[in-house]
């Protein structure tokens, strides 16, 4: 009977004047917390425990959109409880308590990010990590919490805040049964009494330190974080929907008459095109329009695909005239919600994404 825990019982505070970090949209339309449990393999649980706080259900309807996001999982629970936790590691001990999970294995994993990795069927004490050697583009170090590994793959210590080695924890931390974390929450609640916020790593390093109990290196093969405001509005940024012209942008400008027409003209801009590809790998969606007719769609599409141009959709048609775009802002899609660029006829785009 394995357990995977995400604690979403704290205040979001930073993401000021939005929902629950965990109930935003990602741009492809999932929730925050769908994403996050993406990375790993739900097969070996056969409990999915979700804790939210009575505040963000009033306000939200947290509850009930949970219900309906994972109306199709069985073994998603949420479970609620009366007010916001001192700490995710207060979280996860009221949910042991409340739920009554008293057996099996238990995973707790983040609800900001995305963490790929493997746990196997019968769950034993580890946490997962980085090495920010093999992947050195990761943000808001200052802000992780660090391992310190051994050559036997064992976790000496797992320290908050402080860099003391290049292996940052995920966080994503298993024990093999549901009274290890308890124990270990009970008595270095009693110690640490007044001071401050103790979070799962404190308790884990007890339990290393104090309790001899030992923890094993478990190495994630993809990570992406979302735990700051920043870092949620760079996936935002990456996962934008362009909607550009073909003629003058991607192709030498034609019209539908004349020696070089849309029945013909196959010509290019090769730098465009460079900039777009990009733009798509990162995430971008691809929305071509253009006056063309319907009857040249056919041969967009084969000339965008013979360059690595793969749009969402091609829009046909349209007026021969000015294009605005219309839309929303708030919060959680900050001003400016809509841009525009503007480019000299058959110019390059580079300079405009430096």
């Amino acid at each position: 009977m394995n357990t995977l825990i995400i604690p979403c019982a704290g205040k979001s505070n930073r993401f000021p004047n939005m929902k629950p970090k965990y109930l935003l949209t990602h741009p492809d339309g999932e929730l925050m917390i769908q994403k996050a449990m993406k990375g790993i393999n739900i097969d070996v649980f056969d409990r999915v425990i979700i804790t939210i706080v009575k505040p963000h259900d009033d306000k939200y309807e947290a509850k009930t959109i949970l219900k309906q996001v994972f109306a199709k999982n069985k073994k998603v629970e949420i479970c609620v409880l009366e007010d916001f936790t001192k700490s995710a590691s207060e979280t996860v001990y009221l949910t042991l308590k409340n739920m009554k999970v008293s057996r099996g294995g238990i995973v707790v994993k983040d609800s900001d990010n995305y963490v790929k990795t493997i746990i196997r069927k019968k769950i034993n004490n580890f946490i997962t990590g980085y090495d920010l050697h093999k992947h050195p583009n990761i943000s808001n170090i200052p802000g992780k919490s660090f391992l310190i590994v051994n050559e036997q793959n064992i976790i000496d210590d797992i320290i908050e805040k402080k860099v003391v080695s290049s292996i940052i924890s995920l966080g994503v931390y298993a024990f093999e049964s549901p009274d290890i974390f308890i124990s270990g929450y009970e008595k270095l609640s009693v110690e640490k009494l007044g001071g401050g916020e103790m979070f799962v790593s404190h308790v884990i390093s007890y339990l290393i330190s104090t309790k001899k109990v030992v923890f094993e290196y478990n190495e994630a093969c993809g990570y992406e974080d979302w735990g700051t405001l920043a870092e949620w509005k760079d996936v935002q940024k990456r996962f934008r929907t362009y909607f550009i012209d073909i003629d003058g942008v991607l192709m030498k400008n034609s019209g539908q008459y004349g020696k070089i027409n849309w029945s013909n003209n196959k010509i290019t801009i090769e730098e465009n095109i460079n900039v777009i590809k990009q733009l798509q790998d990162l995430g971008g969606q691809i929305v071509i329009v253009t006056s063309r007719t319907e009857k040249y769609k056919t041969a967009i599409q084969k000339i965008l695909n013979k360059n690595g141009i793969k749009p969402y959709a091609i829009i046909t048609g349209l007026n021969h005239s000015a294009r605005v775009v219309i839309n929303d802002f708030a919060p959680t899609n900050p001003y400016p919600s809509a841009v525009a660029i503007n480019i000299p006829r058959n110019n390059s785009l580079k300079e405009y994404f430096q």
